[in-house]
């Protein structure tokens, strides 16, 4: 079974903000890796995730049509509910620092402590494309509510650059049934 965008979301949220308090300054896989094997995991349970998109921005896009995009994208705000396993809360931290590591990513910075979070990544994802990532925060082991910026450019992009800014705030409401 695939485990939903917004369960991966939800656990890359949480997951990351596990850490402890970092240097801003770049990491390797690596050093990613053991930061999260050392983390606490999210306890399982029912979550309910909601996402709204603040801002979306193409140079160039007519007013209308970004607002369009805006709403598409959820601007008023998308609801899920989801079951986070045992299994799942156990290893969805590892799985999803490989996805990172597979990709030709770099940790700019990863830094989390004390209930806050500040975190950058950046992707070379293809077709002289570049992805710039950013999480700033709050969390906890049963919440977390993140604003996520990211900027993409390159070739491969409608008018060479994109940013999209949403909010997203994942808490946990009770046992699975």
């Amino acid at each position: 079974m695939r485990v939903p965008v917004v369960l991966t979301l939800a656990l890359l949220t949480l997951g990351l903000a596990g850490c402890n308090k970092a240097p801003d300054t770049p990491k390797t896989a690596e050093q990613v890796k053991a930061e999260v094997a050392r983390m606490d995991r999210p306890e399982p349970g029912k979550y309910r995730t909601t996402m709204k998109i603040i801002d979306v921005s193409i140079p160039g896009m007519d007013p209308a049509r970004a607002a369009q995009m805006k709403n598409m994208f959820g601007a008023t705000g998308k609801t899920m509910e989801f079951c986070l396993t045992p299994e799942q809360a156990n290893k969805g931290f590892e799985e999803l620092n490989k996805r990172g590591a597979e990709g030709n990513c770099t940790y700019d910075s990863f830094n989390a402590g004390g209930g806050t979070l500040d975190a950058k990544m950046t992707c070379q994802t293809g077709k002289g494309m570049t992805t710039t990532s950013e999480l700033h925060g709050s969390y906890s082991s049963t919440k977390s509510d993140l604003t996520m910026k990211t900027d993409t450019s390159g070739a491969g992009v409608p008018g060479a650059a994109m940013h999209m800014e949403a909010r997203v705030i994942n808490e946990r409401i009770g046992d699975c049934t």
